[in-house]
């Protein structure tokens, strides 16, 4: 690992976290601008589907192949150029919407695209960051380190939506912002050294199956498959539990999601950096505030306990994530850091996927059904960190 000062470590942590607010950003100001692109390119629900899934895949794709190409390229390099990648799918996608209408053909297949290229860039930040950080902060430090690129994430996230509902007011400046988000990756420091390997380590060629990350990629996939289910579902869960109309229910997703961003980026900014506690403890705590607030939300009859609950869900998703990031971290060797990281991104856009999808089935069947498998899952993620061997392959 390379030496370095805590306040080197935290400057690069602070950093790396003014990035990746450009990923959070994207995501939230696409979801928010979606009837724009509808309606500017004349394209049909399925159509923004096909396009959504395209950059999914290349997602899952991407995220560990830029992850373990970092070793070589260097870190900060590999940011700055993935960075202008990002741009140029957005200015794509721009230079479409001022267009306006052409043929179906055209416009579904730049919409494609944009999203091909845009999922397949913006698939190596968070690793290459990730593996970064794994590499420099002392591992001690390493779940508030992560802890406060997540908050960076979330910052994003919550800016994009502020700045996607603004564009009823004021289109074209979101429009800006959006397609100049990837920016942001350049205030990222040009160093980064390559990761050194030898002949007996070779690049790396990790496998998502290896038994040293495993555990991780599983616990991952069950946290956001689990509050994928509550997120898709929770406004036709407001409506049934508080008698909200569509436009009210509409307006209270909003705000609960805005809460426990908010919840997310307190606890990981403030209370993580004055936390010591092992990477075990975290996800314990973590899952059961989930846990806890699952319950909550099941039983909420008006606004107040149902926000108390979700601010139980955000705290406890605010402190396991850092917490397996970094246990994870502990269990490679330098130059899988990449791929390492790479694997547990694709893993979360798995369980996010698997979420929604679950969370859309189970409703069907029983209102309440998607809070019991948030909790369920927590559990299991509980579950395996519980069992992990405290002494296996582990890494400083």
């Amino acid at each position: 690992m390379t030496s370095t000062s805590p306040l080197e470590e935290k400057k690069l942590t602070r950093r790396l976290a003014l990035g990746v607010m450009s990923i959070g950003f994207g995501q939230s100001a696409f979801i928010v601008l979606v009837p724009l692109v509808m309606a500017r390119l004349g394209l049909t629900t399925f159509d923004l589907g096909l396009a959504v899934a395209a950059g999914t895949l290349a997602f899952l794709i991407g995220a560990p192949f830029w992850g373990s190409a970092g070793n070589r390229v260097g870190h900060g390099r590999m940011i700055r150029l993935l960075g202008l990648a990002m741009l140029a799918a957005q200015l794509l996608l721009v230079i479409q919407l001022a267009a306006g209408p052409t043929t179906y053909a055209i416009a579904t297949a730049g919409l494609i695209l944009s999203r091909l290229i845009y999922g397949f860039a913006a698939a190596g930040v968070m690793p290459a960051a990730q593996a970064w950080l794994a590499g420099t902060v002392e591992a001690g430090r390493r779940q508030a380190a992560f802890g406060f690129m997540s908050a960076g994430l979330n910052f994003g996230r919550l800016a994009g939506s502020v700045a996607g509902a603004a564009a009823a007011i004021a289109a074209p400046l979101t429009v800006a912002l959006f397609m100049l988000a990837p920016l942001m990756l350049w205030l990222t420091p040009k160093g980064a050294a390559k990761v050194r390997t030898d002949a007996s380590t070779g690049t790396t060629g990790l496998s998502p199956f290896d038994k040293r990350i495993l555990p991780f990629l599983l616990i991952g996939a069950c946290m956001t498959a689990g509050f994928g289910q509550v997120q898709i579902m929770l406004g036709p869960l407001l409506q049934s539990k508080l008698g909200l109309d569509a436009a009210q229910a509409t307006a209270a997703t909003g705000a609960a999601l805005a809460l426990v961003a908010v919840t997310m980026i307190t606890v990981q900014t403030l209370v993580l950096p004055r936390l010591r506690w092992s990477e075990r403890s975290g996800i314990l705590a973590g899952t059961g505030l989930v846990v806890a607030g699952m319950a909550g939300l099941a039983i909420a009859s008006n606004y107040g306990v149902g926000a108390l609950a979700l601010v139980a869900t955000g705290f406890g998703t605010a402190l396991a994530t850092p917490a397996y990031t970094a246990w994870l971290a502990r269990r490679v060797d330098p130059h899988e850091q990449g791929a390492a990281a790479g694997w547990l991104s694709s893993a979360h856009i798995v369980g996010q996927t698997a979420g929604a999808l679950m969370g859309g089935s189970a409703f069907q069947l029983a209102a309440e059904l998607p809070l019991l498998g948030c909790a369920g899952l927590a559990l299991a993620a509980a579950a395996i960190a519980a069992a992990l061997d405290r002494r296996g392959g582990t890494q400083g």
